[in-house]
C-alpha cells in the first residue's frame, strides 16, 4: 500500500506540474522528492526486511533536521565559489525560507535511503579489500590535505572549486573515527571492507541524476554557473559534474555522522540516541547559522523570484488588472501568447501588446526574471532578440553602472558608474542569460 500510495503522490505531482497548478510549478522538487524518499523507504524495508525509516522516531526527525543544516554548508562554501543559483523562488520571505528548508531536509535521505535500498538488493556484498592500517599520522595527514584542498578551492575557485567534493570528507571523517570508528568510512577502508563505501558512491551519482532530473522541470530551481563546462549540459549540470555527487554522498556521512558522534544526531544505524543537554545548545546554534545562511542565500545566491504581471518593465498597475481581467493573470501566460491576441483579449493597443510580450519573454528567459529585465530595459534590451546581440561582459558592466538599489517601498538609482558591491546579477548570470537568448534568436 505504501509504495502504491507514493507512486501515486508523485504522479499527482507531474500531473499538477503540467496543469501549472500553484505552488507545485514552483516547489515541485518539493512535491515530488517526499513520496519518492518514501517509495526508497517502503521499497528498502520491503527488500531488506527492515523496519521503514519514516516508522524510526527520533532517527527520522534527526535525519531530516539535520539535512538542511548539512547541505547549508555547502551553500556557504558557495557563496565563494558561486557555482550555482536559484531562480523564480517566492519573493514572500517566509514562504522562500521555508520551502528552501523542506527541500534541503531531502538531501541526507536521499542519500542514505538509496544506499539501503542498495544494500537490500545485495549491491556491494562481495566488495572486499585488503585492509589497510590507520595510523594516528594517516588522519593527521587526510585532514591536513582536506583543509589545503579546501583552501585551493576558496582561494583560486575557478581552477580548484572541484576540490571542494571531497575535502570535507578528508577533514571530517577522522574526527569520526577517533570518536566513533564503527560509523567511519576510514574505518572500513581499515577493514578492508569496501561495501558501505560503494553503495555510497553509488548512492550519489543515483540521487544525483534523480535531483537534477527533477530540478529540471521545476519552476523553482538551480542554474550552474561551472566554469569552463557551460557549452554541453544534461538538464542542468554539466556531465562531468555528475562525478561530484558520489564524494558529496561521502561528505554527507561524515558530516552527519559527526553531528552524531558530538551526541546531537541519531546514527543511521540507530545505535545511539540523542545527548538532551548537548542538544539544547546546538540547536539554537545551528538555527543561528542556518538564519544567517539563508540570509546570505537571499543576496549571494538568489538570482531571481518568481515573476509578476504588475512588476513587468512594460506594465503599469491599471494594465496588469486589465490583463488579468483578460486570463492573462502570470508572466508565462504572457510570454506564450502573441501580440495579436493579446491585443484581441485584452484590448490593449498593438504597440503596447508588443512591449509586454517581449518584456514577459525577457523575463521568463532562464529565470532572468522581473527585476532583471527591469534592469536590462534601463541599458536598452527591451527583447531577448536585442539580448542576443549584446556583449555579455560590456552588458553586465553597464547593467551594474545603471543598477537601481532595492529597498522595501521604494527604488533609487546609484548616482555612480562604478559597479557596486552588490552581486546580483553575476557576470556568469548575465552569460547564462546571452547564450539562452542567442539559442532562442537562432535562425531555422
Amino acid at each position: 500500500m505504501t509504495i502504491a500510495l507514493s507512486l501515486a503522490a508523485i504522479g499527482t505531482a507531474w500531473l499538477l506540474l503540467l496543469l501549472d497548478v500553484p505552488p507545485v510549478p514552483t516547489w515541485f522538487f518539493v512535491f515530488a522528492w517526499y513520496p519518492t524518499l518514501v517509495l526508497l523507504d517502503a521499497l528498502a524495508s520491503r527488500l531488506g526486511h527492515e523496519r521503514p525509516l519514516y516508522r524510526g522516531g527520533w532517527r527520522s526527525l534527526s535525519l531530516l533536521a539535520w539535512s538542511p543544516i548539512v547541505w547549508l554548508l555547502f551553500e556557504a562554501l558557495n557563496f565563494r565559489l558561486r557555482n550555482w543559483y536559484y531562480v523564480f523562488l517566492p519573493a514572500h520571505d517566509v514562504e522562500r525560507w521555508a520551502g528552501v528548508t523542506l527541500s534541503f531536509a531531502t538531501v541526507l535521505p536521499a542519500l542514505f535511503l538509496t544506499s539501503r535500498l542498495l544494500e537490500s538488493v545485495g549491491v556491494g556484498e562481495t566488495w572486499r579489500a585488503r585492509p589497510v592500517p590507520v595510523r594516528r599520522w594517516h588522519l593527521h595527514a587526510a585532514q591536513g590535505a582536506g583543509l589545503l584542498m579546501l583552501a585551493l578551492s576558496l582561494v583560486v575557485p575557478v581552477l580548484f572549486f572541484p576540490l571542494v567534493w571531497g575535502a570535507v570528507w578528508l577533514l571530517v571523517d577522522p574526527f569520526v573515527y577517533r570518536r566513533h570508528p564503527e560509523w567511519s568510512l576510514l574505518h572500513d577502508i581499515e577493514r578492508g571492507a569496501w561495501s558501505r563505501i560503494g553503495r555510497l558512491l553509488l548512492a550519489g551519482l543515483l540521487a544525483g541524476i534523480l535531483w537534477e532530473f527533477y530540478n529540471f522541470w521545476a519552476d523553482g530551481k538551480w542554474i550552474y554557473t561551472i566554469p569552463w563546462l557551460e557549452s554541453l549540459k544534461v538538464f542542468e549540470m554539466p556531465p562531468v559534474g555528475f562525478l561530484g555527487f558520489p564524494f558529496f554522498a561521502l561528505e554527507a556521512w561524515a558530516l552527519y555522522h559527526a553531528l552524531a558522534a558530538l551526541g546531537v544526531a541519531v546514527p543511521f544505524d540507530g545505535s545511539r540516541r540523542v545527548s538532551g543537554r548537548r542538544l539544547v545548545v546546538a540547536v539554537p546554534v545551528a538555527a543561528a547559522a542556518a538564519g544567517a545562511i539563508l540570509l546570505g542565500m537571499d543576496t549571494w545566491t538568489v538570482g531571481s523570484t518568481t515573476p509578476r504581471v504588475e512588476d513587468l518593465p512594460e506594465v503599469q498597475l491599471a494594465a496588469a488588472r486589465q490583463l488579468r481581467a483578460a486570463g492573462y493573470g502570470s508572466v508565462p501566460a504572457l510570454a506564450a501568447t502573441t501580440p495579436e491576441a493579446l491585443t484581441q483579449a485584452s484590448g490593449l493597443l498593438p504597440q503596447q501588446a508588443s512591449r509586454v510580450v517581449e518584456a514577459s519573454r525577457l523575463a521568463t528567459l532562464r529565470g532572468l526574471g522581473t527585476l532583471n529585465a527591469r534592469r536590462l530595459h534601463r541599458v536598452g534590451v527591451r527583447s531577448v532578440c536585442q539580448l542576443a546581440r549584446r556583449d555579455p561582459g560590456a552588458l553586465w558592466i553597464a547593467v551594474h553602472a545603471a543598477r537601481q538599489w532595492w529597498a522595501p517601498g521604494r527604488e533609487f538609482v546609484s548616482p555612480t558608474t562604478a559597479i557596486p558591491p552588490a552581486p546580483r546579477p553575476t557576470a556568469d548570470e548575465v552569460l547564462v542569460w546571452v547564450r539562452a537568448a542567442r539559442r532562442a534568436c537562432a535562425p531555422d
